[in-house]
């Protein structure tokens, strides 16, 4: 089975998913893909930015498909959940009192513009000159193969120290062939194993574990700029975070990615620690 044939079939079996209710997927059922004896992965690890609210009824099924990506690909694809717009609204005294938002999460919905949610940029690929925003979750997995299969110009290495809630963070770019145009590295701070209120379809799940939120971006909401790297460079930074107290430390991770200056899409490669 070639590249093509892999791609039909894990989109096949998502369509197949997005037939059963949120309610029939156990926890030990949930949607796992396996990896097809003639795939291999390359160098490139994808970016999965996810636009989702506490308030939004379909967003854990769209959290579900995450999952088994996440799963499948083995470190391969980064997801990141960027609450915000109105399903991410605070609703003062209700279970929905926890605000996930954060204002580079709302600048990111303001710059890309979701019109439904879920909804997912893969590597903010294009489609033509806009960045590709799929709100059907139910083929992310697709996009997502078709980055995967790629090979990345360059390497992205991450280490990251934690004392406490201080994080001191090494950041290395080496180039392999030189891209032509300007990178930005882009920092976040994301959490995990949050526990809250979620809309589900009708009802709200009081003690739903919210995953990969993003919580910061630590560079900036846009990141710093590292000019047009050549072939045979190596782009190194280093960063001192202090995380906010409204974070756990221990359940933190630092994800960083590289994208193309002029138009704000088309991550390079992306790293997690």
């Amino acid at each position: 089975m070639g590249y093509k044939g892999i791609f039909n079939g894990l989109l096949m079996a998502a369509l197949a998913v997005a037939t059963v209710s949120c309610d029939e997927i156990g926890e030990d059922e949930r949607l796992v893909w396996t990896d097809p004896a003639d795939f291999q992965f390359t160098n490139k690890v994808v970016l999965l930015e996810e636009f989702t609210g506490h308030r939004c009824p379909n967003c854990p099924s769209g959290a579900e498909v995450v999952h088994g990506l996440e799963t499948w690909a083995r470190g391969h694809v980064i997801p990141v959940s960027i609450h915000c717009g109105f399903y991410a609204e605070v609703i003062n005294n209700t279970a929905f009192s926890t605000d996930f938002r954060t204002n580079a999460g709302n600048a990111y919905f303001n710059e890309f513009g979701p019109d439904a949610f879920p909804s997912a940029m893969v590597d903010r690929s294009f489609d033509e000159d806009m960045v590709y925003i799929n709100s059907n979750y139910s083929t992310w997995q697709a996009d997502v193969l078709e980055r995967a299969i790629e090979t990345s110009p360059v390497d992205l290495q991450l280490d990251v120290t934690r004392n406490d809630r201080n994080l001191s963070i090494d950041v290395t770019t080496a180039v392999y062939s030189t891209l032509g145009v300007g990178l930005s590295l882009q920092l976040w701070l994301v959490e995990d194993s949050i526990v809250g209120a979620q809309l589900a379809g009708n009802e709200i799940d009081y003690n739903y574990v919210h995953n990969h939120v993003l919580r910061d971006a630590i560079n900036g909401t846009w990141g710093e700029e590292i000019g047009v790297p050549v072939a045979g460079s190596t782009v190194a930074r280093n960063y001192n975070y202090t995380i906010g107290e409204a974070c756990k430390p221990e359940n933190c991770h630092v994800v960083a990615f590289l994208y193309e200056t002029a138009s704000r899409g088309n991550v390079i490669q992306a790293a997690r620690w």
